[in-house]
């Protein structure tokens, strides 16, 4: 079974799905448009807990570094590439795994959302499109208006930390097949917390990096992100979706400046916020990239140019250094 770091890590998708008794359940599943029989005969190999009355209930989401089940991600995408490569009459039972509370249902489904993509995108190449390639949905005329990208970023709302590493881990898939292309389609990814936090942890793989030319697509990524946080009404700041996008932006600058220079500039820029959290977010960057070992002249500059802009603290006069909060420490 595959870690559940292997979500993050964006490991290479296995082979064909080789067991015929899952196979022909895709087979059933797809004509019924029905997943019970193919999620029953999953759930003994899903590495999640085991169900409970018939049903397991969702799982809450602990925090960022709650330790994970150990779900099996190689069988998710094997069986999610099987449902894909039936074609139109695989989206009813794509439609339906979606729709269901299951945690595993809704990590294959992913996939098959992401190898839909692919294939709307191999399919537009075939055909000799040029240029951006538009979105699956849209090279599939006659389906609908069916979107795997769409559908897929609906997936990445969901509150559960294990199921959103699974969408993580489908979009990587299709940015490691359509490149430069698919960052920008992650625009619309950006206008809500949890979808914008999705978006750039996909983004923020190295191996994946490798292959992406588009810094100024990345860099705007980023700008969309951090503007949609630092304009975010005071109402939202304990929802989970920002608190998240907050702690995962840091780490994820670090990661996305070691390929792209110019994010280090950008995030100079972000030097002139004002409002706290964004400035926290800020500082906390500089200090992901002092760890990651980036130049300490520039990661020195990036400090100062924050300390510079920091606002006067109120009452400043009244200020005496030197001394200390004597009550620190009773009771």
């Amino acid at each position: 079974m595959a870690d559940t770091s292997d979500l993050r890590r964006g490991a290479t998708p296995p082979g064909a799905l080789r067991n015929p008794k899952i196979d022909a359940a895709i087979e059933r599943a797809v004509q019924l448009g029905d997943p019970a029989e193919l999620l029953a005969l999953l759930d003994r190999s899903s590495g999640l807990p085991a169900r409970r009355g018939g049903v397991r209930a969702p799982g809450p989401d602990l925090g960022p570094n709650a330790p994970l089940p150990r779900v099996n991600l190689d069988l998710a995408r094997a069986v999610g590439g099987a449902i894909a490569d039936r074609g139109a009459p695989a989206e009813r039972l794509v439609r339906a795994l979606c729709s269901t509370a299951e945690e595993y249902a809704l990590i294959v489904a992913a996939q098959a959302l992401a190898a839909l993509a692919v294939q709307g995108a191999g399919a537009t190449r075939a055909a000799g499109g040029a240029g951006r390639a538009p979105r699956a949905g849209g090279a599939r005329g006659g389906r609908g208006g069916f979107d795997p990208l769409e559908a897929l970023e609906e997936l990445a709302e969901d509150p559960r930390r294990v199921v959103r590493d699974g969408v993580v881990a489908a979009l990587r898939a299709v940015i490691a097949a359509r490149g430069d292309a698919a960052v920008g389609e992650l625009s619309s990814w950006t206008d809500g917390y949890l979808q914008a936090y999705v978006a750039l942890e996909a983004l923020a793989e190295r191996t994946l990096l490798t292959g992406l030319s588009a810094g100024a697509e990345v860099v705007a990524r980023l700008e969309e992100a951090f503007a949609l946080s630092d304009r975010s009404p005071r109402a939202d700041e304990r929802l989970q979706g920002l608190r998240l996008l907050r702690q995962g932006m840091p780490t994820q600058i670090a990661t996305l400046a070691g390929r792209f220079p110019e994010v280090v500039r950008w995030l100079e820029e972000k030097t002139q916020a004002e409002r706290p959290e964004s400035r926290d977010v800020v500082a906390e960057a500089i200090a992901a990239l002092r760890k990651a070992s980036f130049s300490v002249a520039e990661i020195d500059r990036l400090g100062a140019a924050l300390s510079a802009t920091a606002p006067t603290p109120r009452y400043a006069a009244r200020i005496v250094q030197g001394t200390r909060k004597r009550s620190k420490g009773r009771r």
